[in-house]
């Protein structure tokens, strides 16, 4: 155990330099160790935090849905395909509003990546623009053998982002245990729903991780079946992917700077320079100090475990049941099972 537990990333990459003897000058070879140090401590933090899913990493975040909006007639010429005209009728006299906001939701009835289905068919077309109240240009062509003429619609989202640190559910079986919304995997869910065009309360989804356009970023987002009908406040749990915070306390993905600090506790960092130590030795070749101080390593990373989990023989919370109705939305009992056996599942 060292006499004093290093802090900032200062403090840890000179916690390595002093185990492995190297003395900080000006040399270029002193630039290198610095170098070597900095990877390895950032690679020891997310190694430990691919490990468990630690309390002091977990997030909270509200995923807010778009309702279904179906105000007005669609019209689509052979000639375009892609162009979706707003119109009405006789009988519909409303317009559509597709670039108006939604009344204190923050966003408009339509937007780029919703999804739309056209005179009660069930082939789904993704959003590429929406230029104005009456105009929604496509992804694809529409495929239908007629125009589409003052026809009825369906707009939609089945798929949000998530927030911009996500890195994983807490729980990866479940998105939501307010909704009891189960994750599924996507090949299972693709499968089964390779049309997501019903509208209800979400009751299974998928995590996917895509970029957007040439965009090769990460950008998880999660897909639901069926899509959202009306607007849900969902809340959910996860582990952040930003592993350090600055000296002003904005998150990032790696320490860098050396006032930055690793999110774990002051009294655990100590164990980030076993791994790093272990990573140095082991491109020294050095076997033996690299074992040994892979053995520290993992042996902190039990302690931490123990410290952190509540023990059989400690004082337990055992919530009592109160007989009492939520006012919060009603939904049909699930048909869905939510343990693995995923074929299970009966309803499309």
């Amino acid at each position: 155990m060292p006499t004093s537990t290093p802090t900032t990333f200062l403090d840890l990459q000179r916690a390595v330099l002093n185990r492995v003897q190297v003395v900080l000058g000006s040399s270029t070879a002193d630039s290198v160790s610095t170098l070597y140090a900095s990877s390895f401590l950032n690679q020891a933090n997310h190694d430990l935090h691919m490990r468990k899913n630690w309390f002091w990493a977990e997030r909270r975040a509200m995923l807010q849905t778009h309702a279904k909006y179906t105000t007005g007639l669609a019209t689509i010429a052979l000639a375009t395909r892609t162009t979706v005209t707003g119109t009405s009728s006789a009988t519909v006299v409303d317009l559509p509003a597709w670039a108006t906001a939604v009344t204190g939701m923050g966003f408009n009835n339509a937007r780029s990546g919703g999804k739309m289905t056209f005179a009660g068919a069930v082939d789904v077309y993704a959003v590429s623009t929406v230029a104005s109240d009456t105009s929604i240009t496509l992804v694809d062509r529409y495929i239908a053998s007629a125009a589409l003429t003052a026809g009825a619609y369906e707009y939609f989202e089945d798929e949000y982002a998530l927030a911009s640190d996500f890195w994983r559910l807490v729980d990866a079986r479940q998105f939501s245990s307010a909704y009891m919304i189960p994750v599924v995997p996507r090949k299972d869910f693709y499968a089964r729903y390779p049309r997501n065009s019903n509208t209800a309360l979400p009751r299974v989804c998928t995590i996917i991780e895509l970029g957007q356009g040439a965009d090769t970023d990460w950008r998880p987002r999660v897909v639901f079946h069926p899509a959202p009908d009306v607007v849900y406040n969902i809340p959910y749990r996860f582990i952040t992917r930003n592993l350090a915070v600055d000296a002003s306390g904005v998150g990032a993905v790696n320490m860098s700077a050396n006032t930055d600090e690793p999110i774990v506790p002051v009294r655990y960092r100590h164990a980030l320079t076993e791994y790093a130590l272990s990573l140095w030795y082991r491109d020294l070749k050095d076997d033996q100090r690299a074992q040994m101080a892979l053995q520290t390593y993992e042996k902190l990373v039990a302690t931490m475990a123990g410290d952190t989990e509540p023990q059989a023989d400690h004082v337990r919370f055992v919530p009592r049941r109160v007989a009492y109705r939520t006012a919060g939305p009603r939904r049909a009992p699930s048909r869905y099972s939510t343990g693995t056996a995923f074929d299970e599942m009966r309803d499309g």
